[in-house]
């Protein structure tokens, strides 16, 4: 039989290393795939969900904050004169106040674009705070 005492050393480690190893939020990841499953079909409709009450919101150098209403509207615009084909994201990551953030890429119209949304969670729920779509070189 080991002695309790020989199990100290262990338990010690494990609650030093386990604050460090990263769980993910509850329904983050839901969220993610569900914003990139909408920006893949061109649905600003279905992104509506996820935005924030006020979105900073950038499209090919036009930036500015809008509400979730108007953000949505300028989206369906562009997802108008520019039919998504994909989406990729190839990095995702998050800072120390929570928020979580995604980066990739999307093939829409003609063009290559470079997209970026940063999720905050409110009030339990992760919503897009920024989301940006710039033209790639």
């Amino acid at each position: 039989m080991t002695h309790p005492w020989k199990l100290l050393p262990l338990l010690l480690l494990a609650m030093v290393l386990l604050p460090f190893h990263s769980i993910p939020e509850p329904g983050q990841d839901d969220t993610n795939k569900q914003i990139v499953a909408a920006l893949t079909a061109g649905n600003a409709a279905a992104l509506l969900d996820y935005f924030n009450a006020m979105v900073d919101l950038g499209i090919s150098g036009n930036e500015d904050t809008y509400s979730k209403t108007q953000a949505t509207q300028i989206l369906k615009d562009f997802f108008t004169k520019n039919p998504v084909k994909s989406v990729k994201i190839t990095r995702q990551g998050s800072s120390t106040d929570g928020s979580q953030f995604s980066i990739g890429e999307m093939q829409a119209g003609s063009c290559t674009f470079r997209i970026y949304y940063l999720l905050k969670k409110v009030s339990g729920k992760f919503l897009i705070q920024q989301l940006q779509i710039q033209k790639a070189n």
